[in-house]
């Protein structure tokens, strides 16, 4: 049986400006559409990302090993393209699951709308749905700051700051926050 339930998919959702974007895990088709997507957001952006998302190999390897249970890849859709691509990443077994860990990459053009806090929350809704305690989500705390306010306001709570955490192209450190959000009543009596 799987752990998270997909029914609400593909899922409509109207951004602050009105504009309308679809939801939909990824499938073994979007891989194109997936790399054209990640090509076009910045370089200084995809610096810190944990894989090289401009590698062929690294796409082809997510579409051809999809496994909804232990990673979830949510694409926001507008006009045949992706817009924005969401992943909740869990173990399924051991001391860690019971916590998911959100990821979230929004194109450029797409930033400031709402659509970073939707894609949050409909994984965050799709966690606290499979009964998980904690979602996890890590930000650049001075590259990432509309990511951290964002989450703030869905109720994530600043856990801890790793000072001079990473280092960018140019030898510049940044500090890595790490946000919480705590599932079950806490999430409920927040949302709702």
């Amino acid at each position: 049986m799987p752990i998270y339930k997909l029914e609400a998919f593909p899922r409509t959702v109207q951004l602050r400006n009105n504009t309308a974007v679809e939801f939909r895990p990824m499938v073994p088709g979007d891989k194109d559409k997936l790399l054209e997507f990640f090509l076009q957001v910045p370089e200084d952006d995809r610096y810190f990302l944990k894989d090289d998302v401009t590698s062929p190999k690294i796409i082809e390897g997510w579409a051809s090993h999809l496994d909804y249970d232990r990673a979830l890849p949510v694409l926001a859709w507008s006009e045949g393209r992706v817009v924005g691509d969401a992943v909740l990443v869990r173990s399924r077994t051991g001391a860690r699951a019971h916590n998911g860990e959100v990821r979230v990459v929004v194109h450029p053009d797409w930033r400031n709308r709402g659509l970073g806090s939707a894609l949050i929350r409909q994984l965050c809704d799709i966690a606290a749905d499979a009964e998980l305690d904690k979602v996890i989500m890590e930000a650049v705390a001075d590259r990432e700051v509309e990511a951290i306010t964002a989450a703030e306001r869905l109720g994530f709570l600043r856990s801890a700051v790793l000072p001079e955490y990473y280092s960018d192209q140019r030898g510049r450190k940044h500090d890595l926050v790490v946000m919480v959000l705590p599932l079950g009543k806490w999430y409920e009596w927040w949302t709702y």
